[in-house]
């Protein structure tokens, strides 16, 4: 037995034991809220003033979750079925429009950050729109819809009978619903304003208010219709008793003031008493009256009592506040004053007190100038015109250092940290400054100061005579740098410096130009050999301007030949269109040189693709140069060239066909390859 009791407590945890209480507990309030609405006499079942229910649906689902949700169909079916005697089915649709209109006040009211504390006007708001207004209007339509569908209720009574269900609901919700989840929350939630002690005192206060209102309200909404009073407007006595339980006792006056008077109201009017009733012409125009005032009452007291509560919290957060920048102020290790804007102190705290040796009542409403800050400075500087400009510029000073002085007469420095203060209207209307001793520093500034004066006058000295020095040296480097540039490319320049002591790169994609000049040998025996090297410097003097234009890298001069590779040392895909370019421009070049020179002058040049090894060899005498059989054929391709005429193999054919012109010169026979299939470049193509 022991065992199987043991199994149903593992399959029934407390978890779901507490669930199932919280289920069972809301259907049965939401049935007993329900029979107590429908008991009153002169109550339309159908349709109540007041619908409790609406409210104890909304509050549960606000305190519990959208989970609880199967207690309000439970309650809703069981009223139906059982006090009404309508049909199952019925019933059902009952219970879903019910659900429906729970579950919309609940998702609203999340979604627009409802808290169930009510201590916020906001939350008020949300909780009479979202929750009041606007969530109600789902059950009393399709409700009175399924009414009339079913002929429970004529179609020409729908509106009416609508009016009456949505009103009801509502005003179950203003009531119901806040005094609920007032009543549900913990007792240290509630405003530090209204915890009181709870002394004999605080009881008297709330017994009296306790019997007022109920004495008030039970005179106002039980009198005869008929009496000495009924032409009075006695339904107003019960709100100033509400707004003194709002304000006595905070939220949970509020809910239970007002629970109070509606509850008394309503029983009135059932039994056909109160001021509603005789100022009425029928009963329909006495209960909108009614619902009509309970609506006015409910929403005052609750958004008083939201008032007041976020008053009361603002001044507790600013009380405290207060305490701790007093605190703060008081026990700082800091000068701590305020100005006004003649510069009067307003404020000293104590330990400005003990910094500058005098007491708060000596120093308050003297001017800082001539108390705690001389006339002028030791370096003659005049404080009170500088005080003067920080009072009236203080955006300008939010933080300055200068001397002040001691009540014995000694000079100290404080360095301020400033900021202006302003009153609501954005008026300035004084500074408040906070400072730091900085004496010794500043003497031990002034100590290095002079040290530096005289550390600086020797510094300059041996620093003009290094910087001699390091001119010359600069001078030498760069004539060096520009030298060795000269001879080797930049990136292998740079890595010889590093230490590199062996240099060979193999590049796979480069293209190498040969050029030579023409008939070179006769052209030396007519002309003298200053003229001849002239000529030959201003040549290739064009070509390395060509090579430079075209990012190109020259390797050598031998003699009369000229040799450039491109793609090296920095590879690139342009290598065989550069290298193009470059033989092109070459020969306009030697075109232009033998007009000027009126001198027979051509040149033949040798171009060809392909991987080849390039480094520096030997240790004297740094020399860049290119190996490989792509070297070796681009100067066979110059020498078995035409004069004028730029030959190509077919490797750097292959490359430039699509972007020159070319001439195919068929095979021929080259020394050390056997027969070769060259071109020769004419010109780019143009599109």
């Amino acid at each position: 037995m022991q065992q199987k009791i043991n199994l149903f407590l593992r399959l029934f945890p407390s978890k779901n034991w507490q669930y199932l209480a919280q289920v069972a507990l809301l259907a049965l309030l939401y049935a007993l809220g329900a029979k107590l609405a429908t008991s009153i006499p002169g109550v339309n079942k159908l349709a109540t003033c007041v619908w409790p229910p609406a409210g104890i649906a909304q509050a549960a689902v606000l305190l519990f979750g959208w989970r609880v949700w199967p207690g309000i169909a439970l309650g809703v079916f069981l009223f139906d079925t059982i006090n009404l005697n309508v049909s199952l089915l019925n019933g059902f649709m009952s219970a879903v429009g019910a659900c429906m209109q729970a579950f919309c006040a609940f998702k609203l009211l999340k979604y627009f950050k409802f808290r169930t504390s009510i201590d916020r006007l906001i939350d008020v708001v949300n909780l009479v729109v979202w929750g009041a207004v606007v969530a109600t209007q789902i059950n009393c339509t399709f409700g009175t819809l399924r009414l009339c569908v079913t002929g429970l209720v004529e179609w020409s009574e729908y509106w009416q009978t609508r009016w009456n269900w949505y009103t009801g609901d509502t005003l179950g919700v203003l009531i119901f619903t806040p005094l609920l989840l007032i009543l549900a929350k913990k007792q240290k939630e509630q405003d530090s304003l209204i915890a009181e002690n709870k002394t004999l005192k605080s009881h008297l206060w709330t017994g009296l208010c306790l019997l007022s209102t109920i004495a008030v309200s039970w005179l106002v909404f039980n009198s005869d219709d008929k009496g000495d009073l009924a032409g009075y407007p006695l339904e107003y006595l019960p709100f100033p008793l509400v707004i003194w339980a709002t304000i006595k006792f905070g939220q949970r006056g509020a809910v239970i003031s007002s629970f109070i008077v509606s509850s008394i109201a309503i029983w009135g009017g059932s039994q056909g008493l109160g001021p509603f009733i005789s100022k009425s012409e029928n009963i329909n125009e006495a209960i909108l009256f009614l619902q009509a005032f309970m609506s006015v009452i409910v929403i005052t007291s609750l958004m008083l009592a939201a008032t007041v509560t976020e008053r009361a919290a603002a001044e507790d957060s600013l009380r405290e506040s207060e305490i701790k920048y007093r605190e703060l102020v008081e026990n700082a290790n800091s000068i701590i004053l305020k100005l006004d804007t003649e510069g009067n102190i307003t404020f000293f705290n104590e330990f400005a007190q003990k910094f500058f040796g005098y007491a708060e009542a000596e120093i308050l409403g003297k001017n800082a100038v001539g108390t705690i800050v001389p006339e002028t400075d030791t370096a003659g500087n005049d404080l009170a015109l500088l005080l003067s400009d920080i009072l009236h510029h203080p955006e300008q000073y939010a933080k300055n250092e200068n001397e002040s002085i001691l009540r014995d007469g000694s000079r100290v420095w404080v360095s301020w940290a400033n900021k202006p203060l302003f009153d609501a209207g954005g008026k300035f209307e004084g500074l408040l400054a906070i400072g730091t001793d900085i004496t010794d520093r500043r003497r031990a500034e002034m100590q290095l100061y002079q040290l530096n004066e005289e550390l600086e006058s020797r510094v300059e000295e041996r620093t003009m005579a290094l910087n001699a020095t390091l001119n010359a040296l600069r001078v030498q480097q760069q004539q060096s740098e520009r030298l060795l540039l000269n001879i080797l490319p930049e990136e292998i320049a740079n890595r010889l410096k590093q230490g590199d002591s062996t240099i060979a790169d193999t590049f796979m994609e480069a293209t190498v130009l040969f050029a030579d000049i023409v008939g070179f040998t006769q052209l030396s025996e007519r002309v003298s050999p200053t003229e001849l090297v002239s000529l030959l410097n201003e040549i290739f003097s064009t070509f390395d301007q060509l090579a430079e234009r075209h990012g190109l890298e020259k390797i050598k001069t031998i003699g009369d030949a000229y040799m450039v590779v491109g793609g090296l040392p920095t590879p690139r895909a342009d290598h065989a269109e550069a290298i193009a370019e470059m033989a092109l421009d070459m020969q306009q070049a030697v075109i232009q040189f033998s007009k000027k020179l009126d001198r027979d002058v051509s040149i033949r040049i040798g171009i060809n693709s392909g991987p080849v090894v390039a480094g520096v060899i030997g240790i004297k005498k740094f020399i860049y140069d290119l190996w490989g059989d792509t070297v070796n054929t681009a100067s066979r391709m110059e020498s078995h060239s035409l004069p004028g005429y730029i030959q190509v193999t077919s490797a750097t054919y292959q490359i430039l066909q699509d972007k020159y012109l070319f001439e195919s010169r068929g095979s021929i026979e080259v020394k050390g390859k056997g027969y070769m299939n060259t071109y020769l470049l004419q010109c780019r193509k143009w599109l």
